[in-house]
């Protein structure tokens, strides 16, 4: 059924997979995560929501995984709540505040976790205590705990709505909504039970591609071969699959450049192929799509 409705010669794009993977390593599922940092307000600066976002940003493991493309955003809110005068002789502000963490969903607001911790703290104004509280923060093991904690939830969620993850899927297949689906379907942790479906559901939906990665990546090859940027167009055709049947043309345009490159240029080359040709077809698609703008794959009959 499935092969069936991924003949059915639909374009679509894959633009949206401009992200690393957030599946397990080590056994130990860590997602990807962007940041919804607030403007800023008269009390709190965007430079200081921005120095808390590093500091976050920081204390995770995996800072490799955020991603202006991940479904899971960490919400970051500093708030003063309560602001006295103190002293006699020298007067300095008693400034209580709140810094708290959130996250949840980008398109609907699910949260995952959420910390608060509270500072009092002696300044001369309510700024100088922002940043100090800030500061203090950053030392706190909360955050890490409030990274772990974010990680395993989502892992529940996910697990607790399998089931209805795969029904959305199937829908959004039977409408030919195949940005969608995968969408939906590569964030799916690795331990969670449907993990074993939905990397079936991407792979099939790669494997009926192949054809249009192969040719619209010699198409690009050949529009830098002619410029003579013959590494960009290596670059291109290190992503083609040899079992596709335009490899044939493909591997003409390789040994036309290199005939026009040095030795170690096709040795990297060569290198990088083998290492693209090693990885699973999920991991695969994800390197096309972060690398080759906007690829638009045809599903031929």
């Amino acid at each position: 059924m499935l092969k069936n409705i991924l003949r059915s010669g639909i374009i679509f794009i894959f633009c949206f997979l401009n992200t690393s993977f957030s599946w397990a390593q080590d056994d130990v599922y860590q997602a990807n995560y962007t940041f919804d940092t607030p403007e800023g307000s008269r009390l709190v600066s965007k430079a200081q929501y921005e120095h808390l976002t590093d500091i976050v940003k920081d204390s995770y493991s995996s800072k490799n995984l955020f991603s202006n493309q991940s479904p899971f955003i960490i919400v970051p809110k500093i708030r003063v709540l309560s602001e006295k005068t103190a002293g006699e002789v020298q007067v300095v502000k008693v400034v209580k505040v709140e810094i708290k963490l959130s996250s949840q969903g980008k398109s609907d607001d699910y949260v995952f976790n959420t910390i608060r911790k509270v500072f009092t703290l002696t300044a001369p104004d309510a700024k100088e205590a922002i940043s100090d509280a800030i500061n203090k923060f950053s030392r706190s093991a909360k955050i890490k705990t409030f990274f772990d904690e974010s990680n395993q939830n989502i892992v529940s969620f996910y697990q607790d709505n399998c089931d209805k993850l795969l029904s959305t899927v199937k829908v959004n297949i039977e409408r030919e909504e195949y940005a969608k689906a995968i969408a939906h379907l590569k964030y799916v942790p690795e331990s969670v039970t449907c993990f074993k479906e939905a990397e079936g559901i991407i792979t099939n939906i790669f494997k009926e591609s192949k054809e249009e990665h192969c040719k619209i990546l010699v198409q690009k090859a050949h529009a830098q071969e002619v410029l003579k940027d013959y590494t960009k167009a290596l670059f291109y055709l290190q992503f083609i699959d040899p079992s596709a049947d335009c490899y044939a043309t493909a591997s003409e345009l390789i040994t036309h450049i290199g005939e026009r490159v040095d030795e170690q240029v096709l040795r990297d080359f060569e290198m990088e192929k083998l290492t693209f040709s090693k990885l699973s077809d999920i991991k695969k698609m994800d390197l096309l799509a972060k690398h080759v703008d906007n690829l638009e794959v045809v599903i031929n009959d």
